[in-house]
């Protein structure tokens, strides 16, 4: 099973990195878990005043590849309610030039 990180990228493209990883059976599995943890999130960095909208996590494999990024901006703009939209295929031409983006 693949293994994932999940490093939080804010302003002046300060990274906070994820040194232990998770383990999830595909990409599409990672994206609705960092989706759903991006909500908890968001709502800590408005608690000490910080706009969660200047942040992302970006998600790289075993070998510090970025896999895909998820800005809380896509996760807030979201409804209420509204489930995440499953993103069901990478990007492979993005990934192989490094900006690796999901595409819905």
């Amino acid at each position: 099973m693949p293994r994932f990180f999940f490093h939080v990228r804010g302003p002046c493209r300060s990274l906070s990195r994820d040194t232990l990883g998770l383990d999830f059976p595909d990409v599409e599995t990672a994206y609705l878990e960092v989706f759903h943890a991006a909500q908890d999130l968001g709502g800590e960095f408005v608690a000490r005043g910080q706009n969660p909208r200047d942040y992302a996590i970006e998600v790289v494999n075993a070998s510090d590849e970025l896999v895909f990024d998820l800005p809380f901006l896509e996760v807030l703009d979201r409804q209420a309610g509204q489930p995440p939209l499953p993103r069901s295929k990478v990007d492979r031409t993005a990934r192989g030039h490094g900006n690796g983006t999901v595409q819905p």
